[in-house]
């Protein structure tokens, strides 16, 4: 819930494209889980008493939920972050990472008895599947759109924004911010 929360500002407060059509990816994915426990009504473990858990087990959300960042992240790292500005250390360090924390994520559904086996690699083989899925969908199919929504009218009033071609953000921000803070004199001008 934190995660999804961060992205949404993320995506709120930057306007970026590619961050918007994550958020869109991430509570598309949550609908995706809600619909197949629906579906499928599977039942959780018995757990303690004390614990009252009544939606459905299969898929395990937190599973998908993990298991679609780090597909989705792998392939960005793999695909979309420029080896000149990103060392290969980071390349390779960064999807290990992310799985490691997915995968010990799933365990401690297991551990705390909230889900059978089957139902995190379920949940984690739907997570992969449409993480894989949307990175596909944003950066093959969408992304030659950018720049025409981005200038379109709604694109200029909501002040959208496209990185696609940016090779480093941080460094353009924080160039573009240095410089601006350079300025004073030329803030408030209009």
């Amino acid at each position: 819930l934190i995660i999804a929360f961060s992205v949404l500002c993320l995506a709120f407060i930057k306007r970026d494209l590619h961050s918007i059509l994550y958020a869109i990816g991430m509570l598309s994915n949550e609908v995706l889980c809600k619909v197949a426990k629906k579906l499928i009504k599977a039942p959780r473990p018995p757990t303690h008493p004390s614990l009252l858990v009544s939606s459905h087990g299969m898929p395990s959300n937190h599973a998908q939920f993990m298991f679609f960042m780090t597909a989705y992240f792998a392939l960005f790292v793999r695909y979309r972050l420029s080896p000149r500005h990103y060392s290969s250390t980071f390349r390779f360090l960064a999807p290990i990472f992310m799985f490691v924390f997915s995968t010990i994520v799933c365990y401690t559904r297991i551990y705390l008895e909230f889900h059978y086996m089957g139902q995190i690699f379920m949940g984690a083989l739907v997570g992969i599947i449409f993480g894989s899925f949307w990175f596909f969908l944003v950066h093959v199919i969408c992304t030659p759109w950018f720049p025409w929504i981005v200038n379109s009218k709604i694109g200029t009033q909501l002040m959208l924004q496209d990185f696609t071609n940016v090779p480093n953000v941080f460094t353009v921000e924080y160039n573009t911010m240095r410089q601006y803070n350079r300025n004073p004199n030329k803030r408030h001008k209009k």
